[in-house]
């Protein structure tokens, strides 16, 4: 049996019927909001939950029943990760990682890496080809690779930047990217000043793109490797206007 984790609704719903197996879409974007340091998990959705303005018993029907499907996998399944190197794909399989582990499921892991097909149409990073083929290859992890991610999932909700910067990790087959992800991370949420995405958007602002659509495009095609929300990047945004036109 396959456990095919999909990261949001858009691949969950544009999934081919073709691949047989559980599908369990992971609702969340932990690269924004609070992450909430040394949490039990019921703690953790809790903060969740408040972070998204949401009642705690609509959140867990949206987010957390669906990763509970995965409690049912056996030592003999396989859970697959169809996610992609970005670093909004990257955090999100982390926490995926550390729960399964929390856990205790036992299964074989991989993940589904999307391919570059130029001028496609994509859902949630994959390829409409690659999806109507429906044939893939996962890359394996490794036992020691998945202690990497649950290591980073822990220095990453701990806001443990010093912990980041020391860690001395190159990148493996399974996660190909992982080093500029935790360099990202550092840029993004350093322990002074303005992070790497703030920066860029009061940039654009100030070189006259206060049109917030073109701005998203522009910051998305600037940062490919981040990939941010629309709703993160409006926070700076308005954040900014809010501050020049009150004159502070």
């Amino acid at each position: 049996m396959e456990y095919h984790i999909l990261n949001g609704m858009c691949l969950y719903e544009k999934f081919p019927p073709q691949i047989k197996g559980e599908k369990v879409v992971m609702n969340e974007a932990l690269l924004h909001g609070p992450l909430g340091a040394n949490l039990f998990l019921e703690e953790f959705w809790k903060i969740r939950a408040d972070f998204w303005k949401v009642s705690l018993t609509d959140y867990k029907k949206k987010t957390v029943l669906p990763l509970d499907n995965l409690t049912k996998a056996k030592k003999e399944d396989t859970i697959l990760f169809w996610f992609g190197t970005d670093l909004f794909c990257q955090i999100n399989s982390w926490f995926l990682l550390d729960f399964i582990c929390q856990k205790r499921i036992a299964s074989k892991i991989g993940i589904i890496y999307p391919p570059v097909y130029p001028s496609e149409e994509t859902f949630g990073h994959y390829p409409v080809t690659f999806l109507a083929n429906a044939q893939y290859e996962p890359v394996y992890l490794k036992e020691e690779e998945i202690k990497i991610a649950i290591t980073l999932w822990n220095l990453c909700k701990n806001a443990d930047i010093e912990g980041l910067s020391n860690l001395n990790i190159l990148n493996t087959e399974g996660f190909p990217m992982i080093r500029a992800s935790i360099d990202r991370w550092i840029a993004l949420f350093p322990k002074e000043g303005k992070g790497i995405a703030q920066q860029k958007v009061e940039e654009l602002i100030q070189g006259g793109i206060d049109n917030f659509q073109e701005l998203f495009k522009v910051f998305s095609d600037f940062f490919p490797d981040l990939g941010m929300g629309d709703n993160q990047v409006f926070e700076y945004y308005q954040s900014y206007l809010n501050k020049k036109n009150s004159g502070k």
